[in-house]
């Protein structure tokens, strides 16, 4: 069966903050779904594409309840806008297979080169979901969302892209995504150095958190497997 792709319009920060402040601020989901539809029809006229758009930003955020769920609510409380993009960075790993599959191959990528192509990309997605006419349409809008958050740019008028790095130098960020590659990926543990390096946070830099801090994280567990210091996120029914 082809895997379902969910993530077929492209969403900003801008728009990504504002979900995520309805929510916050108590804004029931169908007020919300109100709220956005305004917002969203300033800028687009297709009642589909608005329906579509909206539906991704109550995916980050109001739908499918994970784990990690309120520590990301309470971690984005404390950050600037701006600073807020890892925490929804995490939440979009969970939620959108295909952005978590993307933001690998560039990863991979980018560990080879510093400007890779279109095709390049294309190619690597292809070669996980198949090559069909979903995927492609899929992939230009995360590849426009990764423009419009600001982690990638385009290099020259040949489509390719170069990375924008990021520095997190907050810790609960930080444990956010740790705790995504996990559950995104579904691996049991990880050790600092495999997540510090892990393909899908490709844009971020860490700076001023240590494997130390991880372990003061409520949901995250450190234990040692052999002559390695492992993390795995504790269940709620641990």
């Amino acid at each position: 069966m082809a895997k379902i792709v969910a993530f077929s319009l492209p969403i900003d920060l801008n728009q990504l903050n504002e979900v995520y402040e309805l929510y916050i601020a108590g804004v029931s989901r169908e007020d919300a779904r109100t709220r956005l539809d305004e917002q969203i029809s300033q800028h687009l006229s297709s009642k589909d594409t608005i329906r579509k758009t909206r539906t991704i930003l109550l995916n980050v955020w109001y739908d499918g309840e994970s784990i990690i769920h309120d520590s990301a609510v309470e971690a984005a409380r404390y950050l600037t806008r701006s600073e807020r993009l890892p925490v929804h960075w995490a939440m979009m790993l969970m939620r959108f297979p295909i952005f978590k599959d993307l933001c690998i191959v560039l990863g991979n990528l980018y560990e080879l080169k510093d400007c890779v192509s279109a095709a390049q990309i294309k190619k690597e997605v292809f070669n996980k979901w198949g090559a069909r006419s979903t995927i492609e349409t899929s992939l230009s809008k995360n590849l426009k969302t990764l423009r419009d958050v600001g982690v990638i740019k385009c290099a020259d008028k040949n489509a390719n892209y170069e990375k924008c790095a990021h520095t997190i130098s907050d810790p609960n960020a930080v444990a956010l995504l740790f705790a995504s590659i996990l559950l995104a990926t579904e691996q049991q543990y990880m050790t600092w150095e495999s997540f510090i390096s892990y393909p899908a946070i490709f844009p971020f830099s860490i700076c001023n958190v240590t494997q130390a801090d991880m372990a003061a994280v409520p949901y995250l567990a450190m234990e040692r497997m052999g002559e390695q210091v492992v993390f795995r996120v504790i269940s709620p029914l641990s």
